[in-house]
Formats: structure tokens, C-alpha cells, sequence
């Protein structure tokens, strides 16, 4: 076990893209999508969701869309405050270009959407060629992933880490996904009862700093001696660096190092070897 995760007390893990691995998932969203879209957008909206997933286009994990200008935002990857914009075709914008303080009204609310992890790229790709009310296919998904077709992508070793280090570390589970999705896929992951706390419908990245402060003071440790886990910079990441916690990014950018407190991996297997 990577020597971040030894000397830390309580470990916070995301769910999906987490503890469970693969894109299957993602794809069979993004085919679901593609039937919103006029057909002949769709080969375009396909074409630019796999240039996405391949890192070889402006819209990236990390950053946030302006869904009413259509419009893609870098962030600061500590401050997560806005510092260039960019067109969907990758042109840089200047700021005579862009309305008057555009970049302070950045926010994670509507029409700003952050691309966080996996699950956004294709909903995000979506809007941009039009469609509209999509919620249904999420549902879908989520539908197919309860099914016998869908082999959920276990994580190499995951299982007996936890099992591991459960009586000497608090594992906490913080996820965006509600009660009924959380208790399904850790069963499928026979991950159950590994967790000392499941905190769910989180509402991250609004509400990350607010449930790591009172992890802190539940299982009364300093900021140090927690470490974050996830593949979402701006949901998991970057509010555990800020509040002097450490963090483990689970993401194909693996030339990313912005911190000493940062451990950057292409898959969680590695950090438990």
C-alpha cells in the first residue's frame, strides 16, 4: 500500500469510476443520447464524445461547460477558479472576446455545468448538438447496469485491501448517487459492510468541503490524516487539498501534479499494491 494512504486514519472514497472501473457504461449513456439528437448531428455528437474519452479535444474532465454560450472553462486546478475560455473547437477566447466580467459569474450551478467525472462527458456532448431532456436516459443506464448483460468492472485486489486495513482505518463512502444505487452496486462489488460510514446523495462538488469538515470531526482527526479518493478533481480532489487533507486522482492525465499531497494514478489498484 502506497505509503499516503499508511500514514492517514480515515480514507474517503467515491463511488463510480472509483471503486469500480470501465467505460462500458459511459458508452452504452452516450448511445442512448445519440437517439435525442437529429440524425444529422448524430456521427458528429459519436465522432466528438470518442475525441473527448481520448483527451483530443477541448472539453476535458475537469473543466466546465457553459451550456447557454457553449462555451468550455479551465479551472485553476487548487483554486478551481475560472482562467481561460475556450470555443467547443478548442479556440482560445480573450477577454475582450467574452462579456463584460464573464469569468467571475462562473459558477457550479445552471447553465455552468461541471465535467467532473465520466458520467458528464456524453450528457455534455449531448446539449451542445441540441438535445434536450435526457434525464430518461441516465435512468436507462442506470437500468441496464441492474441487469445480467452488464459485468460490472471490478477493481483488482480492492476488496481484500479494505479488508485489510478496516480495523485499523475509518473507510468512508461519499457519492453523489442515492441510497438505492449505493446499496445495489456495492453488493454487485461485494463491498458491502466494508464501510464504516456511506454518506449518499451527496451533492458534491457544493456540499464536498461540508461532509469532509464533519468527517473530520466524527472520527476527531486532523486534515492530514485524511485522505480523498476519487477520479473527480472538482468533486473530490480539490476541496480535500484545501483544506489540507491529501487526495488520490484516479485519471488517465497521469503528467498531472499540482501538489506534494497529491497522488495521481491511472487505476485505484495501484495505490493498494
Amino acid at each position: 500500500m502506497h505509503n499516503l494512504l499508511l500514514n492517514s486514519k480515515v480514507l474517503v472514497f467515491d463511488l463510480d469510476g472509483t471503486l469500480y472501473d470501465g467505460t462500458e457504461h459511459y458508452d452504452y449513456y452516450a448511445k442512448l443520447l445519440a437517439n435525442e439528437i437529429s440524425s444529422e448531428k448524430r456521427d458528429s455528437f459519436l465522432r466528438d464524445y470518442k475525441k473527448i474519452k481520448d483527451y483530443d479535444h477541448a472539453l476535458t474532465i475537469g473543466k466546465i461547460y457553459d451550456s447557454e454560450n457553449d462555451l468550455i472553462i479551465s479551472l485553476d486546478p487548487i483554486t478551481l477558479k475560472p482562467i481561460q475560455v475556450f470555443t467547443w473547437e478548442g479556440q482560445l477566447l480573450s477577454k475582450d472576446e467574452l462579456p463584460e466580467n464573464y469569468i467571475e459569474k462562473i459558477n457550479y450551478e445552471l447553465p455552468y455545468i461541471p465535467v467532473g467525472d465520466g458520467w458528464w462527458i456524453p450528457l455534455v456532448a449531448s446539449y451542445h448538438y441540441g438535445a434536450k431532456d435526457v434525464f430518461h436516459c441516465y435512468d436507462k443506464t442506470k437500468e441496464y447496469m441492474a441487469t445480467k448483460e452488464f459485468s460490472i468492472p471490478y477493481i483488482k485486489g480492492l476488496k481484500e485491501a479494505l479488508e485489510k486495513v478496516k480495523d485499523s482505518k475509518k473507510l468512508v463512502l461519499l457519492t453523489n448517487s442515492d441510497r438505492e444505487d449505493v446499496t445495489r452496486l456495492l453488493k454487485l462489488l461485494n463491498l458491502n459492510d466494508l464501510f464504516h460510514l456511506e454518506i449518499t446523495d451527496g451533492k458534491k462538488p457544493l456540499e464536498t468541503e461540508n461532509h469532509l469538515k464533519s468527517i473530520m470531526n466524527k472520527f476527531n482527526v486532523m486534515p492530514n490524516e485524511i485522505v480523498s479518493i476519487g477520479d473527480n478533481f472538482i468533486n473530490e480532489i480539490s476541496p480535500a487539498l484545501k483544506l489540507g487533507m491529501h487526495g488520490v486522482y484516479i485519471t488517465n492525465q497521469t503528467t498531472m501534479q499540482v501538489s506534494d499531497s497529491l497522488l495521481v494514478v491511472k487505476k485505484l489498484e495501484e495505490v493498494f499494491e
